[in-house]
């Protein structure tokens, strides 16, 4: 065998291993992916059964009910308020999470369900408070409707809470 023959088999020998790197490379990366958004979901779940968001998504409602009722005195920027923008925030995570591909929407609309609707109809109340508060600004928590609009609509469940249009809707 020449110098050549050896020279090219190398050559040959480098290229494969060069092939096979690029293949087990893309192989891990996709894996590592898989595996992040398994964490991501799990870490998902995790919270959204703690007693903690028990506790949480309790107070929401409550708070938000409570301040609705009254005509929002003493609410804004209260201490109930951070907190129930708070918790709404939780979901619009989840939403853009969702909107985004990191996280599967089956699995989250299996796991949600209805509870992701309740809590809009439940912070809805506050969204449109806010909107009123701070015309000319878009909600912030969009993805958590949208969430809340796709499940309840594939899952034909309970129906989202309509806004009254307001003043700054109908111009």
């Amino acid at each position: 065998m020449s110098l050549t023959d050896i020279a090219t088999w190398v050559s040959i020998a480098a290229s494969s291993a060069l092939v096979v790197s690029v293949i087990l490379l893309a192989y891990n990366v996709r894996a590592s992916r898989l595996d992040a958004r398994r964490n991501l979901a799990f870490s998902m779940m995790e919270q959204l059964t703690s007693a903690d968001f028990a506790g949480r998504r309790w107070k929401m409602h409550h708070s938000v009910e409570t301040a609705s009722a009254s005509g929002w005195r003493g609410f804004d920027d209260s201490l109930e308020d951070f907190e129930s923008r708070s918790f709404a925030y939780q979901y619009e995570l989840i939403g853009q999470m969702v909107l985004s591909g990191t996280l599967d929407y089956r699995l989250v609309r299996d796991f949600v369900r209805f509870t992701v609707v309740s809590d809009w109809n439940a912070f809805e109340p506050l969204d449109a408070h806010l909107t009123e508060r701070f015309p000319g600004r878009p909600s912030p928590w969009a993805r958590f409707r949208q969430l809340a609009q796709r499940i309840t609509t594939e899952l034909k469940g309970p129906e989202l809470l309509r806004r009254a249009p307001s003043q700054s809707d109908e111009k």
